[in-house]
């Protein structure tokens, strides 16, 4: 057998290996192919996820008898602890700016008011066509309509303001069109836009966080994977501590337990169902009540949600979903019904 370099060490500027030369390269750990292809890494993040708590607990109970030295229990909860964070600061972070966002709408509608009042004002002045008044005045684009977008909202408070500081005269207190409260409502509507573009950076940002916890997970989960397929047989019954399939003899996942079917939208069914163990896919299957005399298929998912279309209000259908793997098809979950909207 070749000697291994990752075991030779240099001492005193000697090699200590009594092989040849130290500079061969290293030999690398070789990845056992039959496990990596018996037990692929999910591309679905939750099912990634649910995959990476069993490989934990398989951690739990034979880490030290095995020798996992890289990918342990406890690099993995680490790895799923962030991702969960990770997850809740992402969905704070979309509350905020859901929030932001409303409170800007809400800060330019109050400013289309201003405006609106605005146009009365000078239409008294300088009639309903556009002429040079209007212009003076910062009306843009050469027509006296209120602007259709925001950002031209919010830039005509602006020149609105600084038209009635320079001509008080212009001003209407009665007709709510002064100087003061155009310049209230382009501060109100500049503050909500500050707000807003902070909290899209900030939500951006948690996008980017979550990305790099699921990376980092996936990479740990691939690497549990690979490692222990350099540790252990490929018939070694342990695989199976660790959600996995025995590479040697692949078996079909457990059955799906639980689904949960809601009506989002007319015409449409949204299916969620649990995580079964070895689980690397699920097909979906569909009765619908006086249409199919059996079940049908409603397609494939790599996770554990789809939303599934093409239905007519009132109808009632049965789904129950399959979860698969190399080894075959699950036992078929309970069925569920639901009455389309």
């Amino acid at each position: 057998m070749p000697p291994n370099w990752d075991e030779a060490s240099w001492d005193s500027g000697s090699w200590d290996s009594p092989s040849a030369s130290p500079f061969l390269p290293q030999r690398k750990q070789r990845t056992n192919p039959r496990i990596m292809a018996a037990n692929p890494t999910p591309d679905d993040n939750n099912v990634l996820k649910a995959l990476a708590e069993d490989l934990a607990d398989g951690c739990q109970q034979h880490e030290l008898a095995i020798g996992i030295k890289q990918n342990t229990e406890a690099v993995l909860r680490a790895a799923i602890t962030a991702l969960a964070t990770t997850k809740m600061a992402r969905g704070a972070a979309e509350t905020l700016e859901g929030a932001r966002s409303a409170a800007h709408q809400a800060a330019d509608e109050a400013g289309a008011a201003v405006l609106k009042n605005c146009r009365l004002r000078l239409v008294k002045l300088f009639g309903g066509q556009f002429n040079s008044q209007w212009m003076t005045a910062g009306w843009p684009n050469g027509t006296t309509a209120i602007p259709t977008t925001q950002d031209a909202r919010f830039s005509l408070l602006g020149s609105l303001n600084t038209y009635f500081t320079a001509t008080p005269a212009s001003e209407s207190t009665d007709m709510e069109a002064t100087a003061a409260l155009c310049a209230a409502a382009h501060t109100a509507i500049s503050d909500a836009r500050n707000l807003l573009n902070n909290a899209k950076t900030a939500l951006d940002g948690a996008k980017e966080d979550e990305k790099a916890a699921v990376h980092t997970l996936r990479k740990r989960v691939r690497g549990l994977i690979s490692e222990l397929g350099t540790l252990l047989a490929d018939d070694d019954a342990r695989y199976t501590d660790f959600g996995l399939n025995v590479p040697a003899s692949p078996v079909a996942p457990e059955a799906i337990a639980t689904l949960t079917l809601t009506t989002p939208a007319a015409g449409k069914i949204h299916a969620e169902w649990s995580y079964a163990t070895r689980m690397t896919g699920t097909r979906l299957q569909k009765k619908v009540a006086g249409v199919d005399e059996d079940f049908v298929s409603a397609g494939t998912a790599d996770g554990l949600e789809k939303t599934l279309t093409g239905f007519t209000a009132g109808q009632t259908v049965e789904v129950r979903v399959i979860a698969y793997n190399d080894g075959g098809d699950a036992a078929p979950s309970p069925v569920q019904s639901v009455v389309v909207t």
